[in-house]
């Protein structure tokens, strides 16, 4: 009995020999193939859109950096000041009016960041400040000061 057992082939042999299942395994490693493409497909979609993320992130970074040098290159210059502000949504509106207006205005944050003053324009010299603070206070109708670099 036990040499009939192992002269006797295996299913699997005889799966593999069968003609009949040939198209059977033929569509399977047709599957296997279409799937492993697909997976491959998907993961350089996901490694694109990542790189992309990354990209978009590194951008935005950089812009963030600049606006960090550019306010800090203004704040050295002489700014007038036509508002300052404790609440950073009063500053960004003060601030939209003034650009309204044909200002180049920025937001200067000043006292470690309490304090968002709107600045109206910038100027090289103080002498050139003081010569347009009169311009200022009479088309803002309000206080505006002189703020030099820190």
């Amino acid at each position: 009995m036990a040499a009939m057992l192992l002269l006797t082939p295996s299913c699997k042999f005889m799966e593999s020999i069968n003609p009949f299942g040939k198209k059977a395994r033929a569509a399977e490693a047709l599957y296997k193939q279409q799937e492993a493409f697909r997976i491959a497909d998907s993961i350089k979609v996901a490694t694109e859109k990542i790189a992309e993320e990354q990209r978009q992130a590194e951008l935005a970074r950089l812009a963030a950096e600049q606006e960090a040098v550019r306010a800090a290159e203004s704040a050295a210059k002489f700014n007038i000041i036509v508002g300052s502000f404790l609440t950073p949504e009063y500053a960004q509106s003060w601030l939209n009016h003034c650009r309204e207006m044909g200002y180049d205005a920025r937001i200067i944050d000043w006292n470690d960041g309490r304090w968002k003053m709107v600045s109206a324009n910038s100027y090289e010299t103080l002498r050139a400040a003081y010569n347009e603070l009169p311009a200022f206070l009479t088309r803002f109708d309000m206080e505006a000061w002189v703020l030099t670099g820190k």
